[in-house]
């Protein structure tokens, strides 16, 4: 065991040495120094992810993300050539402005900025206590930034807040508007107020019954939820539902306290092992356990790979 753990732990090595020489790589790459298939490597980047010893692009180059050390963030830059045309030009505009007010861009920069997440950082600013979005390009120090913002927006910007978070979605968030300051007013000036306000509309009986009915539960993920449920199996919360998948993050009791698992149900009568490498890997990224669940059994190559991973893969055949 020892042994098999050393050798583990040479492979992660060599997978930041050559990251520290090539930068940011795509896992390919790296299977291929590592003298191993792609779907191995992934694993090994999986764990590293999860240790916060390398980090993953947000951007894909085909259908891969790009995998890099902490610090080789400015790399990035070297493949902005990947991006689609409108997402080219909404960063070349935020590259040549330093910094764009969200809300008087055209909607189509504002969806743009929202999919660079690796190039385009999202920051409130406040204004005469106004909340205002801008967008920042990634390379520029805050301090740069606050100049900017007080130079460009007027009245000057009191303070810069914490950056958000980058999947913050502003467009679709209702906007607060703020109380008019209360001023004393005449008895006149209040009647006619009252008077211009409009009464409200009744909505249309038509529309009324246009409401769309509730999609009814698929079968598959129906027979998941009571299967987890008498095990027992607590849903923290539903991820996906698809008709044959079914994805939750979920809890169980055990003998040394809850254990929460990020679960992946299949209906599949054969799990691969790119079925378990996939599990693995968006496990890994939410920091939790796999575990697999299928009517079905594990293939050769699974039976392998769950060996290999058994502590952090988990397989359950289930009647669904």
């Amino acid at each position: 065991m020892p042994a098999d753990l050393n050798k583990l732990n040479d492979t992660k090595q060599k997978i930041i040495n050559f990251m520290s020489v090539h930068g940011p790589s795509l896992p390919v790459h790296l299977a291929r120094e590592i003298a191993s298939s792609p779907i191995f490597a992934a694993a090994f980047l999986s764990e590293l992810y999860a240790e916060g010893r390398i980090k993953i692009s947000n951007m894909r180059v085909g259908s891969s993300p790009l995998y890099f050390l902490p610090g080789q963030e400015p790399l990035l830059e070297n493949f902005i050539n990947y991006l689609n045309q409108k997402e080219k030009e909404a960063l070349s505009l935020l590259k040549n402005y330093k910094i764009l007010e969200d809300e008087k861009q055209e909607p189509v920069v504002r969806v743009a900025l929202r999919a660079v997440k690796d190039f385009a950082i999202p920051l409130k600013v406040q204004v005469n206590n106004e909340t205002k979005v801008i967008w920042k390009y990634f390379l520029f120090q805050d301090d740069e930034i606050r100049s900017l913002v007080n130079e460009k927006l007027n009245p000057p910007v009191q303070k810069i807040q914490k950056q958000i978070e980058p999947d913050i979605k502003p467009i679709h968030q209702p906007q607060v508007q703020q109380k008019e300051q209360s001023l004393p007013q005449t008895s006149e000036q209040i009647t006619q107020r009252e008077h211009s306000q409009e009464e409200p509309q009744e909505i249309p009986k038509e529309k009324l019954k246009r409401k769309a009915k509730p999609k009814a539960d698929p079968k598959f993920p129906r027979a998941v939820k009571e299967y987890l449920s008498s095990k027992n199996i607590e849903v923290l919360s539903i991820i996906e539902e698809k008709a044959k998948e079914f994805t939750a993050k979920v809890r169980t009791d055990n003998v040394f306290g809850k254990q929460e698992y990020y679960l992946i149900a299949k209906d599949k009568k054969k799990i691969t092992d790119v079925d378990l490498t996939l599990a693995h890997h968006q496990a890994q990224q939410e920091k939790m356990i796999a575990l697999i669940l299928a009517p079905g059994d594990l293939d050769k190559k699974a039976i392998e790979y769950h060996s290999h991973w058994k502590n952090l893969i988990k397989f359950e055949k289930a009647k669904l």
